[in-house]
């Protein structure tokens, strides 16, 4: 392998960390496409709900595509397509042409969602080790670093469209050359399938539904975090290090979680995260003090973080991997879009602290749905292995 070849795992990596920036860079400039075009709120909601549906769209079809042309395929398309589509939403001259715009963005996510988990699950198997946690990490890294990049363009008058060119061809540049290594995704033998969590309806079904309440807590953070610690008397600038506090947590959770998976299992360490979470979030709501409420979201990003990236190793391990973990996202994809309105909804006949109640719901439906972490035999496996690994991989 050529010095200037990434391996495999480095390969993979920075795809999680392009998509990521990506996201980030598209989230951090929402203000600049918004005041660019002169709409309200509701022209946003419109653009931000067909990014949603382009992405629920993709997933089971990108699941279809991994089984009949490989992941590593449907990566290198679906990382050029996001990467150069980045720029039409800051050009766009009107809120119907952004929506179509952001509905193909959907649809590139979507597609890049599925097939770098299932490129990833199988990168951890050749490497015969649990790596997939820190590719997830590499994700959250890049949300933050496409937010940073944003943040300084916007503060040194950097317009959307310039910003979101660089990062753009960037992201499709350096896709396109490292998915070059990225690998054909193997065959697992037939028993695989009845090993597998994912490997009947029933435990796809438990999967997704872990990944939707892990999710719907994730959306929950995301979008009330820094309204909830106003509402209970935080000034500006400490209620918005609540979502960065967050996702700082979850990175650095997401760092350890493939030692952790090794060492408790995946099934203890899922009840743990969910513990976590749950205590954190209840602690500060009963206390309802900002200080605690900040120190909740950190506990709380900790807990989740080495959940999902478990939820998905073990859908797409066994059997037909993408259809699988296709399913899976799909759900989970759907508990983050519903969280934030649903906590909405409650707080508007309530308030903020008594809706985030759902939140430790969700928390306690993740403890006791961890048992569909392991597979049908009982076994409980750190990371799918395979008898074919190969010194690239690690």
């Amino acid at each position: 392998m050529s010095a200037l070849t990434p391996s495999p795992r480095a390969a993979v990596t920075t795809i999680f960390l392009l998509n990521g920036a990506l996201l980030g860079t598209w989230g951090a400039r929402i203000p600049a496409i918004q005041d660019g075009l002169d709409t309200g709120p509701g022209g946003i909601a419109v653009a931000l709900a067909a990014l949603a549906a382009g992405a629920l769209i993709a997933m089971p079809t990108a699941g279809r595509l991994v089984s009949g042309h490989g992941s590593a395929t449907v990566v290198r398309i679906a990382v050029a397509v996001l990467g150069l589509g980045l720029v039409a939403p800051a050009v766009m001259p009107s809120v119907g042409l952004l929506a179509a715009s952001t509905f193909v963005l959907g649809l590139a996510n979507g597609a890049l969602d599925v097939s770098m988990n299932v490129q990833g699950v199988e990168v951890e198997r050749r490497a015969r080790r649990a790596i997939f946690s820190s590719m997830h990490a590499a994700f959250s890294a890049g949300g933050l670093v496409g937010a940073g990049i944003a943040a300084l363009a916007a503060a040194t008058d950097v317009g959307a469209t310039a910003n979101f060119l660089v990062v753009g061809l960037a992201a499709a540049a350096v896709g396109e050359w490292v998915s070059r290594s990225l690998v054909a995704d193997s065959q697992p033998a037939p028993e695989a399938a009845h090993a597998s969590p994912a490997g009947t309806t029933s435990g796809r079904w438990k999967l997704g539904g872990l990944a939707f309440c892990c999710l719907f807590a994730e959306g929950a953070a995301m979008d009330w975090s820094a309204v909830h610690l106003r509402a209970i008397g935080a000034g500006a600038a400490v209620a918005a290090l609540a979502y960065a506090a967050y996702s700082i947590a979850m990175a650095s959770g997401r760092l350890t979680g493939d030692r952790l998976s090794e060492r408790l299992g995946p099934v203890t360490l899922a009840r743990r995260g969910g513990l976590l979470a749950g205590l954190a979030m209840t602690t500060s709501l009963v206390v309802g003090d900002p200080a605690v409420g900040l120190l909740a979201y950190i506990l709380l990003g900790a807990g989740l973080s080495v959940i999902t990236p478990m939820v998905f190793r073990a859908a797409a391990t066994g059997g037909d991997a993408g259809p699988a973990l296709a399913a899976v996202t799909t759900t989970g994809y759907l508990g983050l879009l519903a969280g934030p309105p649903i906590i909405g909804a409650v707080a508007s006949v309530t308030s903020v602290p008594t809706s985030l109640v759902l939140v430790i719901v969700a928390a306690a439906c993740v403890v006791v749905g961890a048992g569909a972490l392991a597979p049908p035999s009982g076994r409980v496996a750190a990371a799918p292995l395979s008898t074919t690994s190969t010194p690239e991989a690690a």
